[in-house]
């Protein structure tokens, strides 16, 4: 039997100094971003965390967070490193000219946009082997994104435990 699992993707570039506090708070991460990109952009990198839905690391992020869109929150039954692999290959898209830009689906305000207008294909893409993203709305409130019968459904969330 499986179990929840519960992870976020912080985002360096909007916490600057508070992501070295997270991560020294919780030593369960990873950088997105590898090699030569981890050594130049770390400071901005977003960076894969997991945590226990009812940890100390949890409070912290919830009492200094709010509303500044640090980062979105992940439910599933897979490991940290099954993750990571699945949302490294979101880092970078193609524009429609075929450039290659980076994608922010981490920050809280660009992925209700990206969610809300994918097709079903990109959707059953993106979520993989996450069961939901849960992020901050703009009230201070917790809504969460899914996949039910390969149609997004987005909902208050019960995620204010935090």
């Amino acid at each position: 039997m499986s179990y929840k699992r519960y992870y976020i993707v912080l985002d360096a570039a909007k916490m600057q100094n508070h992501i070295k506090v997270a991560q020294h708070f919780n030593p369960r991460h990873l950088c997105l971003y590898s090699g030569e990109a981890k050594e130049k952009l770390g400071v901005v990198a977003p960076w894969l965390f997991s945590f226990p839905k009812h940890s100390d690391f949890r409070a912290w992020y919830y009492a200094r967070s709010g509303q500044q869109n640090w980062g979105v929150i992940l439910q599933c039954s897979k490991d940290l490193k099954t993750i990571y692999k699945h949302l490294k290959k979101f880092l970078m898209v193609k524009s429609e000219t075929g450039k290659k830009l980076y994608f922010r689906f981490y920050d809280p305000r660009v992925l209700p946009t990206f969610l809300e207008t994918s097709d079903k294909e990109q959707l059953k893409a993106f979520f993989g082997p996450i069961e939901k993203y849960i992020l901050e709305s703009k009230d201070g409130e917790f809504v969460e994104y899914e996949l039910v019968d390969n149609q997004l459904v987005k909902n208050e969330s019960d995620f204010s435990f935090l």
